[in-house]
């Protein structure tokens, strides 16, 4: 399991942790991403694989709100 772990310090000296993972399985055709920050921000989302190069997906923001949409492979 990969989770990615950001740290930064800013110049006014705050300081940020971010954890990140994504394209967790759930299934066989769908899949997560989860992200968490101590900046009480925070980001889920779903991406189902219909076929091999379309899936639809949707994401959840605590900042933008949710999301939608669709991606082609080619």
């Amino acid at each position: 399991m990969f989770i990615m772990a950001q740290a930064e310090v800013f110049t006014d000296g705050n300081v940020r942790l971010q954890f990140e993972r994504k394209d967790i399985p759930v299934s066989k055709r769908l899949r997560t991403s989860l992200m968490w920050d101590t900046s009480k921000e925070y980001m889920a989302g779903l991406r189902y694989i219909i076929k091999i190069n379309f899936r639809i997906n949707t994401h959840y923001d605590s900042d933008m709100r949710i999301g939608l949409g669709a991606t082609l492979n080619y």
